[in-house]
């Protein structure tokens, strides 16, 4: 069993062996929350606080904000857990702002 085996003989014409042949890993991005200060925080901060997420029919905008305002006082390994809770969230806005979020 290969992964993306149809990727794979695709590509084969244009890939070393090694590439070929080799294991699929994922790519892993460094956590957000290690990054307080740069402009990842800023994006999720104003999208949380803003028109989009107070629109949005999934989730209460005034918890959401209680998170981020604790957000400072939590240690990395708090940030890390969250990063999935954050990046969910964020994609969430996103969608709706896109494609309008409806709850039925």
């Amino acid at each position: 069993m290969t992964e993306k085996y149809v990727l794979r003989e695709a590509a084969k014409p244009f890939l070393t062996d090694t590439v070929y042949r080799r294991q699929k890993h994922p790519y892993v991005a460094p956590p957000p929350g290690q990054r307080l200060n740069e402009s990842f925080n800023e994006l999720i901060q104003d999208t949380m606080r803003g028109s989009v997420m107070a629109s949005v029919p999934l989730y209460d905008q005034a918890k959401v904000i209680a998170l981020l305002d604790k957000l400072p006082e939590m240690d990395n390994n708090q940030h890390i857990f969250l990063d999935i809770v954050l990046m969910k969230l964020l994609s969430t806005c996103f969608l709706h702002e896109r494609f309008g979020l409806t709850v039925k």
